[in-house]
């Protein structure tokens, strides 16, 4: 969180934003899938979830093929497990 520019947004932008690392940290896709319908902010706004979900997938996707940046040897490495937790979310919650 940069917290010298936060703002206020769709409530479901923060679970969307932590799904991919419930799966980084074990747990399911279905899983997740299943929390993201149910959970208060996010049942009311599944497009937007999704939506979002799929734009940070993109985000993490693209920058892991980039160059290591100096002074972050894991970043890229980190990308491409977070691009991969995303696309597993989607995969399921699209099919």
């Amino acid at each position: 969180m940069d917290w010298a520019h936060a703002s206020l947004g769709p409530a479901c932008i923060d679970a969307a934003s932590l799904a991919p690392q419930l799966i980084l940290a074990g747990h399911t896709p279905a899983d997740i899938a299943r929390l993201l319908r149910d959970h208060p902010a996010t049942a009311n706004s599944p497009d937007t979830t999704t939506a979002f979900l799929a734009a940070l997938t993109g985000h993490w996707h693209r920058n892991a093929r980039k160059p290591t940046p100096p002074g972050a040897p894991g970043l890229r490495a980190y990308q491409h497990r977070a691009a991969a937790a995303g696309l597993a979310l989607l995969g399921y919650c699209l099919s």
